[in-house]
């Protein structure tokens, strides 16, 4: 009994120590700075550039795919020299290119939605709405 009432003083008092040295000044509040005009407001992400890595991505899987492929060809073309490996080569290698292939979609679709998020960025939306 005593030893458990002492593992939890013990607790407890690391607890403490521990909150003291938190830093109280840390969590405060920002300064609401509106004097910024609407030309100087930069954006946060840089979608154009988010989009062309998505692009290179994508095509650098689809080369990755079509060399996959090549090795597909070659297990198809030279089964006979494998036997049952051949096969599991050819279920492997037709794996890898399908998910080279979809990786290669998603980075796609990543650069395309990315491509329509700059397009809307690059909007100026104060002036069309002040002249509702």
């Amino acid at each position: 009994m005593q030893k458990e009432i002492r593992k939890f003083v013990a607790a407890i008092s690391m607890l403490g120590l521990l909150a003291g040295c938190l830093e109280t000044g840390a969590i405060e509040a920002k300064k609401d700075d509106t004097s910024l005009s609407a030309q100087n407001i930069r954006p946060f992400v840089d979608h154009d550039g988010l989009a062309r890595r998505y692009e290179d991505r994508a095509s650098k899987l689809l080369e990755i795919a079509a060399e996959h492929e090549k090795r597909l060809q070659y297990y198809k073309d030279k089964s006979y020299l494998y036997g049952k490996s051949g096969r599991d080569s050819q279920a492997r290698a037709i794996a890898v290119v399908q998910k080279y292939k979809l990786a290669a979609e998603k980075a796609a679709e990543s650069a395309f939605h990315h491509r329509m998020v700059s397009k809307l960025a690059k909007r100026d939306y104060i002036a069309s709405t002040a002249s509702h």
